[in-house]
């Protein structure tokens, strides 16, 4: 198979995007750019230059109806969720490009058959005070961890946490061998979709990697605003600066040269020509 080049992957995950764009405005689906997308859109206009993903967010109840949307309508991408495959044990969805074929090196351990992707995570209600709020990112934390841990085909070291925590990823890894993944999964989702969005004070995203700094104010995720990326326009959340202030501080300052590194770990192909 013919290997995807960094440039041919930034245009097909950004045609992704821009069909998601398109079926969220028709109907009406709220979303955002986020994480290192968002930095990325504000800071560079565009993908940081040494990133190659795109990341998006969804408040829970336009989550839940964009996966229904995907599953009733023909679109150019494949929708993968744990609604559409079971091999697929994640807290977030991915929409895939039909023509191509992703190798995970770590990840995917159930062999779901992923594309070149947009990863689209769930915002979650998670209550009216900052005391109640971390207890519900507290109530689940134990079972996102092992959940994490229980798609690793190996363990592998982290590229992005101190060497302090790896004794703690690992007794994690050789738990995860022994549970029943879909079972914690469902316990973790149906927690958080018993909260919910709309109408409360505080609200995150429960299955992204900055854990307890996922918790904020509700109203950063409510209202969004257009801004430019990669020469195409996108939402994103109107009070940006606090969203991305509070996940990566001062977010203007690129990271030192040894930090400016992709997090992925896996190689994209074309699939073969029929």
């Amino acid at each position: 198979m013919r290997k995807v080049g960094d440039e041919q992957m930034k245009e097909i995950q950004l045609n992704i995007l821009s069909e998601i764009d398109k079926i969220c405005a028709e109907n009406h689906f709220r979303y955002s750019l986020a994480f290192g997308t968002l930095l990325g859109a504000v800071r560079h206009k565009g993908f940081i230059p040494w990133d190659d993903d795109i990341d998006i967010a969804m408040p829970r109840t336009d989550y839940d109806k964009f996966i229904e949307y995907c599953k009733a309508h023909e679109t150019s991408f494949r929708l993968v969720a744990n609604e559409t495959d079971k091999r697929y044990i994640y807290l977030f969805a991915k929409a895939c490009a039909r023509n191509t074929v992703v190798e995970e090196n770590v990840g995917n351990r159930y062999g779901c058959e992923l594309g070149v992707y947009v990863d689209i995570f769930p915002i979650d209600g998670l209550g009216d005070t900052e005391k109640g709020a971390q207890k519900a990112f507290e109530k689940q934390r134990f079972n996102r961890e092992l959940l994490v841990a229980a798609n690793w085909k190996r363990f592998s070291r982290s590229k992005s946490r101190s060497w302090v925590y790896e004794p703690i990823r690992f007794a994690f890894y050789l738990f995860s061998r022994f549970i029943n993944p879909v079972k914690r999964m469902k316990k973790i989702e149906k927690y958080y979709r018993d909260i919910p969005f709309d109408g409360v004070k505080y609200a995150g995203i429960m299955c992204g990697a900055y854990r307890a700094k996922e918790i904020m104010g509700q109203d950063i995720f409510t209202e969004t605003v257009a801004l430019p990326f990669e020469n195409r326009t996108f939402q994103a959340f109107k009070e940006y600066d606090r969203y991305l202030t509070h996940l990566y501080g001062d977010y203007m300052t690129p990271p030192p040269k040894e930090k400016q590194v992709t997090h992925h770990d896996f190689t994209a192909y074309y699939k073969d020509e029929e």
